[in-house]
């Protein structure tokens, strides 16, 4: 009996110690692949800026316009430089930031997808083809329930968003 009142706790702390290092390895962990992907962001001083509402067919276009300009502000809030976009000559676009917002698979439950990109110089071929390479990728998740309310909730979000990733390119780019 006295020999399993020390083993108890002995394994409790133990235990702790296990999921205290797991954890401290994770933030780790974590912290470095972001940094590895933000490390692609340097060099980049001003970008070309897209909203792509494909998969938003309940967005209306004087919406898409207001993320559009959220967009837009908190970029330009955070002395990035933005180039204008030209359409239908996406050779020109690049480096290009490109919001994608996505709630087609999920109009029932009122979930969305913003997915921010930038794609650089770096080209791929991908089956045969010369495709633009993903640089940069960072992707924010949220649910309101359909209808005018969820496109508040994703204007806030997208404010968040925006505000981290010109945060992260700052820190990548400081100011000359």
């Amino acid at each position: 009996m006295p020999n399993f009142a020390i083993t108890q706790p002995y394994r409790f702390m133990m235990r702790c110690i296990f999921l205290f290092l797991s954890f401290l390895f994770s933030v780790q962990f974590a912290a470095a692949v972001d940094e590895a992907t933000s490390a692609h962001l340097k060099g980049i001083y001003s970008l070309y800026m897209t909203v792509d509402t494909s998969m938003a067919a309940d967005i209306q276009s004087s919406e898409r316009l207001d993320l559009n300009d959220i967009m837009e502000l908190q970029l330009r809030r955070g002395n990035v430089a933005l180039n204008t976009y030209v359409l239908n000559q996406p050779e020109v676009n690049i480096p290009l930031i490109q919001l994608s917002i996505d709630t087609s698979s999920r109009i029932a439950s009122g979930e969305f997808e913003l997915i921010v990109q930038v794609r650089d110089f770096v080209t791929i071929d991908r089956n045969s083809e010369k495709t633009v390479a993903t640089v940069f990728e960072m992707r924010r998740r949220g649910s309101s329930s359909s209808g005018s309310k969820q496109v508040e909730v994703i204007k806030a979000e997208l404010r968040d968003m925006m505000g981290d990733f010109v945060r992260t390119f700052r820190e990548i780019n400081p100011k000359r």
